[in-house]
């Protein structure tokens, strides 16, 4: 066997087949199981360094388990490799990935199931709200103070990097008195699931922290650059039709400090040109033309 290692984790003489699994966080090792009696589950591994983050995303799993969401069922978190890493073992869910389908789709299918993808993100919300004595406004410029600090230390400035920092400090305002939620933390097309049944599944909760619930959408703008369609859905979706007029100037705000927040990560991540991250960053501003609208222009 190639992971002699995993006889170290209870239950391992269930397992018939075993499969490790590529892409995702490059922190983590994934492996699929499967059982004699054909229950399959996912085995992650990551060093016990990381031992608090998987804890709490195995405790947010047992906090949902309740309730009527399509999520895997957590089932065992423990130490292995003579304790320098942590194992976490979850049910499967079974089906394959929304963006691995959405080029297959009409544009009518790509909207639909992005529909079906916000209704579900909505219920995951409403069952995640947190009561904090910390405005959401005080907590957040928190987060984008530390996000400017690594963009600046990066010495990568992108070219409509004024304008966007004018945009910030002019609509702070939008930041007080927010709800705050667990929020998923990375919701987009490749971590939702279409299952044989057509409902949606949601995997990897790894990145679940406190949050104005608006702030999930940022990420859905590496979809939408390919799959309009499937994002205006998923905003439709979550708002069952009706956008409060809030929502668009605070997609605005996050994607501009999501912007900022690309350069440093993407340079850590290694895998684009310094040039091509820069033009990245200028595009994600540039969906505002100069913020003379907050609906972002997908295209």
């Amino acid at each position: 066997m190639d992971f002699p290692w995993l006889c170290q984790i209870p239950r391992f003489k269930e397992w018939k087949d075993i499969k490790e699994l590529t892409g995702g966080n490059k922190k983590e090792r994934k492996f699929r199981l499967i059982a004699d009696n054909g229950e399959k589950c996912i085995l992650r591994i990551t060093t016990v360094d990381r031992l608090h983050l998987k804890h709490q995303e195995f405790a947010n799993l047992i906090r949902l388990q309740p309730f009527a969401l399509n999520i895997p069922k957590p089932l065992e978190f423990g130490l292995c490799q003579e304790g320098t890493h942590m194992y976490m073992l979850l049910s499967w869910i079974e089906g394959e990935t929304v963006g691995s389908k959405l080029a297959d789709f009409s544009e009518q299918k790509q909207y639909d199931i992005g529909y079906q993808c916000g209704q579900t993100l909505a219920e995951l919300h409403s069952l995640s709200k947190v009561k904090s004595e910390i405005d959401w406004l005080i907590r957040y410029k928190e987060v984008e103070r530390k996000i400017l600090k690594d963009y600046y230390a990066c010495n990568l400035p992108i070219d409509n990097e004024q304008i966007g920092l004018d945009f910030l400090e002019e609509n702070k305002h939008f930041l007080k008195n927010r709800p705050q939620i667990i929020k998923h933390g990375d919701y987009h097309a490749n971590n939702l699931i279409i299952t044989p049944e057509q409902e949606i599944g949601i995997i990897d909760f790894d990145r679940c922290v406190i949050s104005d619930p608006y702030e999930e959408f940022a990420i859905i703008v590496w979809t939408a650059q390919d799959f309009p369609s499937f994002a205006d859905g998923q905003i439709a979706g979550y708002f069952n039709d009706e956008v409060p007029p809030d929502f668009y100037p605070l997609l605005a705000y996050y994607i501009t400090v999501y912007a900022f927040e690309h350069i440093s990560w993407a340079l850590g991540y290694g895998k684009n040109p310094p040039e091509i991250i820069k033009k990245t960053a200028e595009k994600l501003i540039n969906l505002f033309d100069n913020y003379s609208r907050l609906k972002p222009k997908w295209r």
